[in-house]
């Protein structure tokens, strides 16, 4: 059995994830958070309009990998994090995300992994890049406000 994701070490990696971002997806999307800029839902340049930038982020949430897993009792929490779109996402395409542990330390007796996040385009084309500090809470770990 695969490792839970609280206990992935430096240098480990969840399960990548693939979405397609169709015309439906992203106007469901858009619908859902009430945004209507037209750069969402027409071309301004010709090709196809753009992917939201929410929905990118969304769905480059750790919890998003197939292998994302956690024992009973226990949650993951984001302590910090730093998004940075380094491309664009347009409809029609589809995304890869990977995750990568790049460092994990303990703070109050509960553990802190730093996760690298690329979610890609065609070709490989770097789209987003996240860092997230997540811990963990429940189970063997201390309740929020320990230590």
């Amino acid at each position: 059995m695969a490792k839970t994701t609280d206990l992935l070490q430096p240098g480990d990696e969840q399960e990548p994830l693939e979405f397609l971002v169709t015309r439906e997806f992203n106007e469901n999307y858009l619908h859902a958070i009430e945004d209507f800029h037209p750069r969402y839902q027409e071309s301004t340049d010709g090709g196809a309009p753009l992917v939201h930038t929410g929905l990118l982020i969304n769905y480059s949430n750790l919890t998003r990998s197939p292998s994302f897993r956690l024992p009973d009792g226990v949650s993951a929490i984001h302590t910090h994090e730093d998004v940075r779109f380094v491309g664009l996402g347009r409809v029609g395409e589809t995304f890869r995300v990977s995750w990568k542990v790049t460092d994990r330390y303990e703070r109050r007796a509960r553990p802190y992994q730093i996760m690298e996040t690329l979610l890609t385009g065609p070709g490989g084309t770097p789209v987003l890049r996240r860092t997230s500090t997540n811990t963990f809470t429940g189970g063997p770990y201390p309740g929020i406000g320990a230590g």
